[in-house]
């Protein structure tokens, strides 16, 4: 599978990974892709196309107040076939530290109605610690921050 790597996203693109955000994050995340990428620097985005050519996996290392953070997802027809991990490895790639919020509950809801699974176990096994001292909790999110670093 070709893993694409770009600095900026198309229409085309962004209108397809919005929608993959919109039916596999919490419905209270809603249409907030585009507030997760704006006003950030140094964005590099990859992604992975079906046959297709729609992405079905994504993900992005953005700079946010001087930090380098990442968000990842994967459609749910898609899962449980490496396919994040592919992700995260092509990250890990480019040798820094980076992390992110990750919701460690299965309370939310999805635009189905389904329960959002915690995706928190995944990271432990793809080599991120959990930061137990740094937990977001308001009406919008609950999340505990996932950090992976390098090996120098």
């Amino acid at each position: 599978m070709i893993i694409h790597k770009t600095e900026f996203l198309s229409a085309k693109q962004f209108s397809e990974i919005n929608a993959l955000w919109n039916e596999e994050y919490p419905l209270k995340l809603k249409d907030r892709l585009a507030l997760l990428l704006e006003n950030n620097t140094k964005t590099t985005h990859f992604y992975l196309l079906d046959e297709f050519e729609q992405v079905i996996a994504w993900s992005v290392l953005f700079e946010k107040e001087q930090d380098l953070r990442f968000s990842i997802l994967v459609s749910r027809k898609h899962q449980k076939q490496g396919l994040g991990s592919i992700l995260l490895t092509e990250m890990k790639k480019e040798d820094l530290a980076f992390s992110s919020w990750v919701i460690d509950h299965d309370l939310d809801l999805l635009s189905d109605g389904s329960n959002y699974p915690s995706p928190l176990n995944f990271y432990i096994k793809n080599g991120f610690t959990v930061d137990e001292s740094h937990h977001l909790n308001n009406e919008m999110i609950k999340a505990v921050l996932v950090r992976y670093k390098p090996l120098k």
